[in-house]
């Protein structure tokens, strides 16, 4: 197989794959929801790109001047859609506004630069490139993708460091553990933006076969999780107020000792095994607060530093032994995992395999089948 004909084989292989999952996801999502969003960052930024590689690699010359502006644009539109990926599926209240399509102001640029010199110098841009290297389009485009690299993943970075620890601390574990994947999936695309941004440096012409390989691993990553992680309810009103509400932000931190501490877990744990609060899939940090009547910074820091868990890791271990306790009591031939999860406080099936697994180190059913043999 010769060189050109890898690179067809590579760009097309990756279009089908890319489509088909793109059609995958709608499908699952039901072309709604915050996950379906996930298909403009899988077909947006790369087919056009992929069409117009293929289309140069077969000397179709029509097909390659007619995607030559949109393949030096759209590629710049996927940091500002993975910043908006992750803004939409952390933060509850954001909405997007006409002030987030300045986001999406390198790609007319982009475009218009190409506009604004013509077909004649878009043909010698791509006669130069079928020589192995990259003209001014192909190096102001991957400057500027350089550059949204840096500071869009710094970006992304930050807020979901920020909001790891609000979701944690003010909502519920099913939000958190829900989006966790959206993090792994960050990191994963910064790796292999890492790896490609090198690669390209040493010899420019993998941009036309790697970045598709690369690309097709994490956009699968991007929809089986989209898929396997679907986007739970919101809070109810009241569950909202009670967070806003129940303790104001300029508190100063609250000074108490280990025996202080360990009174309020004790207090905590007592409280939680009477009323059996852990099986609510509405408790949170803020609401169990109030109930116990303990501020909130306090309880938080108590269970912090003594335990040495958060709140919801607290709660997750009482509803781990619930289910446990019920899986054991059930009629194996009955045996039904959706019977289960509800009644110990989850709030959907792929949130209690992901805690059960993480606490316990083995999938409901295993250790169903390992405990009853022992």
């Amino acid at each position: 197989m010769s060189y050109e004909q890898f690179i067809l084989t590579v760009n097309s292989s990756s279009i089908v794959i890319l489509t088909l999952l793109t059609f995958i996801l709608l499908i699952a999502t039901r072309f709604r929801g915050k996950n379906s969003y996930a298909a403009a960052i899988i077909i947006i930024p790369t087919i056009p790109v992929y069409l117009y590689n293929m289309s140069r690699m077969l000397e179709w010359h029509g097909l390659s001047l007619a995607l030559f502006p949109l393949a030096f644009s759209v590629n710049t539109t996927l940091m500002p859609l993975l910043w908006l990926f992750a803004k939409r599926n952390l933060d509850a209240n954001f909405r997007f506004r006409p002030i987030h399509i300045l986001h999406f102001l390198p790609m007319v640029a982009s475009l218009a630069l190409c506009l604004s010199v013509g077909i004649t110098e878009w043909q010698k841009n791509i006669v130069y490139e079928m020589s192995g290297d990259d003209a001014m389009f192909g190096d102001i485009n991957s400057a500027i993708v350089l550059l949204q690299v840096i500071g869009y993943f710094t970006s992304i970075f930050v807020f979901i460091h920020r909001q790891k620890k609000r979701i944690k601390d003010s909502e519920s574990d099913a939000e958190w553990i829900q989006a966790e994947w959206i993090v792994t999936f960050m990191r994963l695309f910064a790796v292999l933006f890492t790896v490609v941004m090198t690669c390209y440096m040493i010899w420019p012409r993998t941009d036309a076969w790697l970045i598709q390989i690369l690309n097709v691993i994490a956009m699968s990553y991007l929809v089986y999780n989209s898929i396997a992680h679907p986007v739970l309810p919101a809070l109810s009103k009241t569950e909202q107020n009670v967070v806003d509400f129940a303790e104001p932000a300029n508190l100063g931190p609250t000074a108490i000792d280990v025996e202080q501490m360990r009174e309020i877990c004790e207090k905590a744990t007592e409280y939680l095994k009477t009323t059996k609060a852990y099986l609510r899939p509405d408790i949170n940090l803020a609401l169990f607060a109030k109930e116990v009547g303990i501020p909130q910074r306090t309880l938080s820091k108590s269970i912090n530093g003594y335990l040495h868990r958060n709140f919801f890791e607290f709660i997750n271990e009482m509803r781990v032994e619930e289910a446990k306790h019920q899986l054991l009591h059930l009629d194996a031939l009955d045996y039904n995992v959706d019977s289960v999860y509800a009644e110990c406080g989850f709030r959907s099936r792929s949130t209690f395999f992901l805690v059960f697994k993480k606490t316990t180190g083995k999938t409901p059913a295993t250790w169903l089948a390992e405990t009853k043999k022992v």
